[in-house]
């Protein structure tokens, strides 16, 4: 992952008189982030590596490092804290983790990934990262119906990678409704800018 860089504070979210921005942002979104978030993947080879537990285990890890501090940062911008709330994932990656055989110990002596915190240091650039995240429900079902068939799988799956359930789409519309309505036309490329930088720490980071 590429380090991320705090930015300003000043910029909040926009006044409900900021005229709507010209295009939709979640089209931008999908748009500008393609070539990133294809990186990423290409790198995971999650799909390709289904019967391998210990590449799964050294990913939730590695996420686990991620959320503990990103969702922390997250929930100290007032504007985002209720909205992440119910889609923590930190209680997925531990439950998973554990089922995979890790101690809460175990899981407790892990690295953090500090630079996380950085993605939440603008409020734009901070819906632009939880963007990342929430995107991942979509295609962690693609891999969640993978691994229905592997051996290795524990009871109930890998939660971490269909949180939602069948509510996976509902919460995906949720987030893109509220980020078009808390985004002026004028921080549409802070919420891109967010979007990306978030893929390139998570390569830098899940690489380590």
């Amino acid at each position: 992952m590429r380090v991320s860089l705090g930015m300003s504070l000043a910029l909040s979210l926009p006044a409900p008189s900021e005229p709507a921005a010209s295009e939709a942002l979640a089209i931008r979104l999908r748009r500008e982030t393609a070539d990133a978030h294809a990186q990423l993947e290409n790198q995971l080879q999650l799909l390709g590596r289904v019967s391998d537990r210990q590449w799964f285990v050294c990913v939730l890890e590695g996420f686990l490092g991620f959320h503990m501090v990103w969702e922390r940062a997250i929930r100290e911008r007032p504007e985002l804290r209720a909205f992440l709330e119910p889609r923590s994932r930190l209680p997925h990656l531990r439950r998973d983790l554990i089922a995979l055989g890790r101690t809460t110990a175990e899981l407790e002596a892990l690295p953090h990934c500090f630079a996380a915190a950085d993605l939440a240091a603008d409020p734009a650039e901070a819906l632009g990262s939880i963007y990342v995240m929430e995107g991942s429900t979509l295609g962690g079902q693609v891999i969640h119906r993978a691994l229905k068939d592997t051996g290795w799988l524990p009871r109930g799956g890998l939660t971490y990678f269909q949180p939602y359930g069948s509510r996976t789409g509902q919460m995906w519309r949720s987030y893109q409704a509220f980020a078009e309505q808390t985004t002026s036309a004028s921080r549409q490329d802070a919420v891109c800018a967010g979007a990306n930088r978030t893929f390139a720490l998570l390569q830098e980071w899940l690489a380590a």
